[in-house]
């Protein structure tokens, strides 16, 4: 049986070795536990400032970049191609303007609405295109008001469509279903709450 001072010594001995033990491997650890947390938090800061970008609507530039399209396509019921003659002066009508192949609606001060064009590669419209299938195409973040700009431009769809015969498609060309509509309009309203925000923070 062990004495008092063996167990005193074996004790001693076995605190004495753990010590040694930390004292080797500190180093190590602190090393190691130094370069995990820097891997950990490297990603936060590039994070931040992502986020932050995104949430900065005051920014010009950034501003010029954003897009938010509306395609409608009107697609003859019968596939056949459209009279050009009867789609350009339907276009007219409309008061639309002609641009480089392609026609521009603009409102009463002159800022472009949406865009007419061919749906069919090059996209230009003229005389001898062979169609059947027209585009129109409205940028919510381009048009001082959203909601009246995709009324205009669905009212002139219905309009067109009637005296073709085209079906009003989305802009996979299946039809325009009234939830699609819902959701056009619920967008064109939530872009119209964004630009009011920018208004009033520029001044």
């Amino acid at each position: 049986m062990l004495s008092n001072l063996q167990i005193f010594l074996v004790s001693g001995a076995a605190l004495l070795f753990l010590i040694i033990l930390y004292l080797f491997f500190k180093p190590l650890f602190t090393r190691k536990l130094n370069q995990s947390v820097f891997d950990n938090s490297s990603p936060m800061p590039f994070n931040e400032v992502i986020e932050q970008g995104t949430l900065e609507f005051n920014d010009a530039d950034q501003q010029a970049q954003q897009q938010e399209l509306i395609i409608l396509n009107l697609v003859s019921m019968d596939k056949s191609n459209f009279d050009m003659n009867q789609v350009l002066t339907l276009l007219k009508n409309l008061d639309a303007k002609y641009v480089d192949g392609f026609f521009s609606y603009r409102d009463l001060s002159g800022s472009e609405v949406y865009r007419i064009a061919s749906a069919i590669n090059p996209g230009i419209l003229n005389s001898n295109t062979q169609t059947y299938v027209l585009l129109m195409a409205l940028d919510l973040y381009q048009v001082i008001d959203p909601v009246k700009a995709f009324q205009t431009m669905l009212d002139s769809a219905s309009n067109i469509s009637e005296k073709l015969h085209a079906s009003i498609c989305d802009s996979a060309r299946a039809p325009l279903s009234k939830q699609m509509i819902e959701h056009f309009k619920s967008r064109a309203q939530e872009i119209s709450r964004i630009q009011a925000v920018r208004i009033s923070s520029a001044k």
